[in-house]
């Protein structure tokens, strides 16, 4: 059965990422991935699955783990001297092995589970930003004044943010909505720089989200003691971390609850 175009464009793809295409293929397959949304999508997905496992953080060792395989190689090659080779790995060693490769790949899943939560929440707020600019107008309260926007955000939500004037940083305040991103409604301010909106979503604290590019969005997360911040815009990376700056310096030190 010949191969469909996407199995054809996944092996392409892949061949690409491992650098064995020729030099004729990659600049092709470089110029489609300018023109090709979709497949850039995908580009952009495995390179940071790939950069996630490169990061992933060694496992530490059970106590007393490492003592006792070498314990059992050391009893095995004793029992070597006598009868060479007779017999392969000890019970214990065995175990000892599988149990150390346990650990590693439970290191591994858990630090794959937390990348795939982070990425679905950053696709959320992603959508939610994408539903706003649809709308009629991307607010539930429009104001440019702080005393309006988080007392609505204070009568609406359990917990509500700091929503500091930037203006003098050159990001206007429009106003505030909720979004809910899981099941838990959130507060979303917005911002505008020159022609370009930004959604600044707060999570609840513990939550993380990293630095990337979402549908031609990009997205910047930072933390105080109370939320987790997520900026999502399409200005370039520069402006939201002057943006991410601008905001941490202007809002009050939160108080920790």
């Amino acid at each position: 059965m010949a191969a469909s175009a996407t199995d054809s464009d996944e092996l392409q793809l892949n061949a690409y990422c491992d650098g064995e295409l020729d030099p004729a293929s990659a600049f092709e397959f470089e110029r489609r991935l300018q023109t090709d949304a979709p497949l850039k999508a995908r580009y952009d997905k495995l390179m940071s699955v790939r950069r996630a496992v490169r990061s992933l953080p060694l496992a530490d060792m059970p106590a007393g783990l490492q003592e006792r395989i070498e314990a059992s190689v050391r009893a095995e090659r004793r029992g070597n001297v006598v009868a060479p080779r007779r017999r392969g790995w000890s019970f214990q060693a065995l175990a000892a092995s599988a149990l150390l490769g346990a650990v590693i790949s439970g290191s591994v899943l858990v630090t794959m589970e937390r990348y795939a939560q982070r990425e679905a929440i950053a696709g959320e707020v992603v959508a939610g930003h994408i539903r706003a600019l649809l709308a009629s107008q991307p607010f539930d309260v429009a104001s440019s004044d702080r005393h309006t926007v988080k007392p609505w955000f204070t009568a609406h939500l359990p917990q509500s943010p700091q929503v500091p004037d930037l203006s003098g940083e050159g990001f206007t305040l429009l106003g505030g909505r909720i979004d809910v991103i899981g099941r838990d409604p959130v507060a979303t301010i917005i911002y505008k720089h020159a022609a370009h909106t930004i959604s600044l979503t707060t999570l609840r604290r513990g939550q993380s989200v990293s630095e990337q590019t979402v549908a031609g969005y990009n997205v910047r997360s930072w933390s105080d003691a109370n939320f987790t911040y997520v900026a999502v815009s399409d200005l370039p990376g520069a402006d939201l971390a002057a943006f991410e700056r601008a905001f941490v310096s202007a809002a009050p030190a939160p108080e920790i609850k």
